[in-house]
């Protein structure tokens, strides 16, 4: 954030005074190991960029046979020793063992770059690699101070330029110094990552240290931002409004009775008797009469044999006939006379039939049902409720603020229904109709004629008189009315509406390095992500290729 606030703090080694003679034993404790021999091949200049990764592979010379960190590698301050050939001591003159770049304690810096050794408010801090970036020395950046970033897009800590055993190494410090990033923003916004690296053109072995001295040396992420809940979605209305079931039509009249026959006719008047008379009869008898007799008779009986054999048995029949005739004639001749009286007079006709009853009227129609009560309106669904609102994630530029979500607000109950109306009554019955009328009596029947005459100078009797036809029926009664018919039965209210469902809560911020919250209907989760939910994590150490060295250091919390 100044210009003095870093050192370079490179040791020098070997210096002594020009001229005296450096012995292999300073040798070995400025470079080497004081309890091994070393030779002379040992001393020579390593330049392989990836030495520092794969000297244990053994193709790099040892005088122990064990394979070790070559003693002098790459470096600026080193290019005066050599890399082949002979050595000798004073050619290790003012040799370095690796290259020191310390951030003052309390100060610091924001979106620093490692590579330049720069930042937005700190163009230039009065150090740098001198050209050893890229080269194998071993290169220390430590951090005793503070790096922050308050934009969860830009990292508090970033290295992108090419570069070999480079170590970005955390010191324990006070609390709130170390490395943080920016928090994400509500809506789900990600957190910012605290260490970014990039190492261009490197393979995967040539990776960038991330070290922390020990427990409270600190890297924190930023926090994901919460989501905002969602409002609660409204109740269902209610159900079941009916309308009212029509009356039964009512039942139809009686049949009038049928109408009284008519009486019967009266009987006709007898006729008058014949006049008498005389009458003379003359009469001749001849009676011729024979007479025939006639005798039989017949006898059967049977004949015996006696003797042996006895050939024939049979009957034996005898036969008698005699016949008398005798035929004679009389014949007789005489005259009468007789008084004869008159025929009597015929009997009168019966009398006509009375005419039938008239059939009684049908009954009158039955009234029609009445029409149903209309329909009860449905109670309304509830309001939904308010969503709850999210919260930021935790991070530099949100340090200390509520990061928890807030809970929506219940929703509003839902409406009652309303009741039906009643049914109407039914209509009135019909009146029945009026009966038929009886029917005309029938016609009387002829006297019967006069009775003959005893004999034939008698008059016979004149006939008697047709009877009298009967009367008429009586008309049948009037049918009855019919029945009125029932009225409608009320109609239903529907139910209440559902009460709206309450607003979601919002989602809570993500505390250092958490994911932020989801809006969730069970409440807040602090650090939870749910896919489509609260923003991601930011990264205590992102990018590629690199390792951590943790030492139990305080970081938080993906790496």
């Amino acid at each position: 954030m100044a210009y003095g606030d870093w050192s370079e703090k490179t040791q020098i080694l070997l210096t002594g005074t020009p001229g005296t003679q450096i012995s292999y034993g300073e040798i070995r404790a400025a470079v080497g190991n004081t309890s091994a021999s070393i030779s002379a091949r040992e001393l020579h200049r390593v330049t392989d960029l990836d030495a520092p990764y794969d000297f244990n592979t053994g193709k790099y010379a040892s005088s122990t046979g064990n394979p070790h960190l070559p003693f002098v590698l790459d470096a600026t301050e080193n290019v005066g020793i050599g890399t082949t050939g002979a050595l000798s001591p004073q050619d290790l003159r003012g040799v370095i063992k690796e290259y020191i770049i310390e951030q003052d304690e309390l100060t610091e810096e924001e979106n620093f770059n490692i590579s330049s050794l720069s930042s937005p408010s700190t163009p230039g801090i009065g150090a740098s690699w001198n050209q050893n970036l890229n080269k194998n020395i071993s290169k220390y950046l430590r951090i005793k101070g503070r790096m922050i970033s308050q934009n969860p897009n830009n990292p508090a800590v970033i290295t992108d330029a090419p570069s070999s055993n480079l170590n970005i190494y955390v010191n324990e410090s006070s609390p709130s110094y170390g490395v943080y990033s920016a928090g994400g923003s509500l809506g789900g916004q990600p957190g910012g990552h605290a260490v970014q690296i990039s190492n261009p053109g490197a393979p995967a072995l040539r990776k960038v240290f991330v070290e922390c001295e020990g427990p409270d040396a600190r890297i924190y992420a930023g926090g994901g931002g919460g989501i905002t809940g969602q409002n609660g979605s409204g109740g269902s209305g209610g159900s079941g409004a009916s309308s009212g079931s029509p009356g039964s039509p009512g039942s139809p009249g009686g049949r009038g009775g049928s109408g009284s026959p008519g009486g019967s006719g009266s009987p006709g008047s007898p006729g008058s008797p014949g006049g008498g008379g005389q009458q003379r009869t003359s009469f001749r008898a001849r009676a011729t009469f024979q007479r025939r007799r006639t005798n039989r008779d017949r006898r059967d009986r049977r004949k015996r044999y006696g003797g042996w054999p006895r050939r024939r048995r049979g009957p034996k029949q005898e036969r008698n006939s005699s016949q008398e005739r005798s035929r004679g004639q009389a014949r007789t001749v005489g005259q009468n006379r007789t008084h004869c009286s008159g025929g009597g007079g015929g009997s009168g006709g019966s009398g006509g039939g009375g005419g039938r009853g008239g059939g009684g009227g049908s009954g009158g129609s039955g009234g029609s049902g009445g029409s149903g009560g209309p329909a009860g309106y449905n109670g309304s669904g509830g309001g939904g409720g308010t969503l709850g609102v999210g919260a930021p994630g935790r991070g530099w530029n949100y340090k200390t603020g509520n990061i928890a979500g807030q809970p929506g607000t219940p929703g509003s109950s839902g409406t009652p229904g309303g009741g039906g109306g009643p049914g109407t009554p039914g209509t009135p019955g019909g009146g029945g109709s009026p009966g038929g009328g009886g029917t005309p009596g029938g016609s009387g029947t002829p006297g019967s004629p006069g009775g003959g005459a005893s004999c034939g100078a008698g008059q016979p009797g004149t006939p008697g008189s047709p009877g009298t036809p009967g009367s008429s029926g009586t008309p049948g009664g009037r049918g009855g009315s019919g029945q009125p018919g029932t009225p409608g039965t009320p109609g239903f209210g529907g139910t209440p509406g559902q009460p709206g469902q309450p607003g979601r809560p919002g989602g809570s911020g993500g505390d250092w390095g958490m994911p932020g919250g989801t809006s969730s209907g069970e409440g807040n989760f602090i650090g939870q992500q749910v896919p489509g939910g609260g923003g991601a994590a930011g990264r205590a150490v992102n990018g590629s290729p690199y390792e951590v060295i943790p030492n139990g250091g305080d970081i938080r919390v993906i790496y």
